[in-house]
């Protein structure tokens, strides 16, 4: 079995600056402007202390890309949770934001704080950052640089925007996502003498969880070994599933179940999938052509393409196409 590398390029022009942001629990500090005009910290028992007048409300807009920038921009669909920080420059603590705070895509592509959240920032340079789990769930915390530990099936979404002049009345600024954990697809077709008719499951053997992210670069830690099979998501012949980083010589342990020729029962492939020069880097789609040609299976070959738009139970599921 022989497996060629390629990898897809496009060109894409980038406009916006990026932006990277820090995880935050339920029991984090929410920071609103008091009608007085002054600051409130409000803590999770209720109380509030008024700071310094602030005079810039910070608004955000949100896209997201991949890592490798094989794909134009897209704004950031509805429903979307992503935790923002802001660190006044120069950062001498990564535990002391100037402002943090919760924020949600009430509509495409644009941040609403969450419980009337509103950054206002004294006049000043800044570093941002942001996270998001490209779900509604809240992103993970970070201790210092690194965040707590991550699991597989998340599409981990990280920016960072620095050095930036907040001067005006109001800045509106734009955060560009890229991924950071690594997506898995098989796209199934029959060879020689079979004909197919259905994909019924598949499954795979991702990597280990418990790997961390780094606030600073957005990158996951690799993770060097594989955990119990998981469920991937299916759209007709196309099968995909986002896990963590993976480096390691051992190949990935596929299973696929189809019916075939009228059958009525499913027959089983069972395949080891050697990963692309050891393999899976974060921020790449890696999709594997899979022939199924009597009772084994091939792959004709590998691209790192496109980040696909899915939903880890396979719908909707958007095969990306080459530019």
């Amino acid at each position: 079995m022989k497996i060629y590398f390629m990898k897809a390029t496009a060109w894409v022009m980038l406009i916006c600056t990026t932006l990277f942001f820090n995880g935050c629990s339920k029991d984090s500090i929410v920071i609103n402007i008091g009608e007085s005009g002054t600051e409130e910290n409000q803590s999770g028992d209720g109380t509030t202390t008024e700071k310094p007048d602030q005079k810039t409300l910070v608004t955000f807009h949100a896209s997201i890309e991949s890592r490798n920038l094989t794909r134009s921009l897209s704004p950031m669909r509805k429903d979307v949770t992503s935790a923002v920080y802001a660190f006044k420059s120069p950062v001498t603590s990564l535990e002391t934001p100037t402002a943090q705070g919760l924020y949600t895509t009430t509509t495409i592509g644009v941040l609403t704080g969450l419980q009337d959240y509103k950054m206002y920032l004294p006049n000043g340079v800044y570093y941002f950052y942001a996270i998001s789990d490209n779900s509604s769930a809240t992103p993970p915390r970070f201790i210092n640089q690194r965040s707590e530990a991550l699991e597989n099936g998340i599409d981990y979404l990280w920016a960072s925007n620095k050095l930036q002049d907040v001067t005006s009345t109001q800045v509106s600024m734009p955060i560009l996502f890229e991924h950071s954990a690594t997506q898995v697809v098989f796209k199934i077709s029959a060879g020689d003498g079979i004909k197919l008719d259905k994909l019924v499951a598949a499954t795979i053997t991702p990597s280990l969880p418990g790997t961390t992210m780094d606030i600073i670069t957005g990158k996951i830690t690799s993770s060097t070994s594989y955990t119990q099979p998981a469920n991937m998501g299916i759209n007709g012949f196309i099968t995909q599933y986002i896990m963590l980083p993976l480096k390691t010589d051992i190949p990935m342990s596929l299973t696929l179940q189809l019916l075939a020729d009228g059958e009525n029962t499913p027959r089983t492939y069972n395949v080891d999938v050697p990963l692309p020069d050891g393999e899976l880097q974060g921020g790449n789609s890696y999709v594997f052509s899979a022939v199924i040609d009597g009772n084994t299976v091939t792959f004709p070959n590998v691209e790192v393409l496109d980040w696909t738009e899915v939903d880890e139970t396979g719908n909707p599921l958007y095969p990306s196409q080459k530019t």
